[in-house]
């Protein structure tokens, strides 16, 4: 035998082994970006929103790319196959836990479920962590979210998660309208994802909560121009994002 006929069929068969691999990854990878395509900048997983919420920022389709699970082989043989588990997956998450809307026009959707009986109320005076970002995923600005950094003394500064956070009286506009309604009913430690359009945003507060970065100043300054229109651009109604979280309900 020689040597060519030693080699030729190790190798043929190294490469069909090769291919039949990469189609099963392909096939992974197609069903987690479908289901990342369906997705509305409310998601934390996978999901859609039936019809108008916007596209999903580049942090979640990251996270959704490296975390999604990964099809069973057995289960998920082409990228049809695939593509139709994903959708199932998306329809699913919409059934558990679907996006709510408002009266105000925002909307939400619950990220973290809370605990106990007590609830925030129309009178209720709430210890709040928040992060706001743009529709596109953009961040701002936050409050105890570990995105920012507190000064701890000596002039060490430590990022703010679990330091940092604001008191807000229902009604007291200390945040915008919008995130007063959405606050309605949430338990300690419940997190919510918000859609704020602005005619319930920041200008409801005399744009309150201020940031305290210089990253955040002029995010918001930018923001502002959207909104408000500057010479030669008109208005563009922008909605946020606001994530926010109860800590505590006094």
């Amino acid at each position: 035998m020689t040597l060519s006929q030693l080699i030729f069929p190790s190798i043929y068969l190294l490469l069909l082994l090769s291919s039949t691999i990469i189609l099963k990854e392909v096939s992974a990878f197609s069903v987690r970006i479908q289901s990342v395509r369906k997705s509305s900048a409310l998601e934390a997983v996978p999901g859609k929103d039936n019809g108008d919420l916007m596209a999903t920022s580049r942090r979640s389709v990251l996270n959704a790319m490296l975390f999604a699970p990964v099809p069973v082989y057995a289960k998920c043989t082409d990228i049809e196959s695939c593509r139709e588990i994903g959708e199932k997956k998306v329809e699913q998450d919409l059934i558990d836990n679907p996006v709510t809307k408002l009266d105000s026009g925002a909307r939400y959707k619950v990220l973290q479920p809370g605990t106990g009986q007590q609830t925030v109320g129309k009178e209720s005076n709430v210890d709040l962590i928040f992060s706001v970002s743009t529709m596109s995923g953009g961040y701002m600005y936050s409050r105890g979210f570990g995105y920012e950094k507190v000064d701890i003394g000596n002039g060490k500064m430590v990022k703010d998660a679990g330091l940092d956070s604001i008191r807000v009286k229902i009604g007291g506009r200390d945040v915008p309208i919008g995130i007063e309604d959405a606050l309605i009913g949430m338990k300690k430690g419940e997190r919510r994802r918000v859609e704020l359009p602005p005619q319930v945003g920041l200008i409801t507060s005399n744009w309150q909560p201020e940031p305290t970065t210089r990253q955040g100043i002029a995010g918001l300054k930018g923001y502002r121009r959207i909104i408000e229109g500057t010479t030669g651009t008109p208005p563009f109604p922008a909605a946020l994002i606001w994530d926010i979280e109860v800590l505590k309900i006094r």
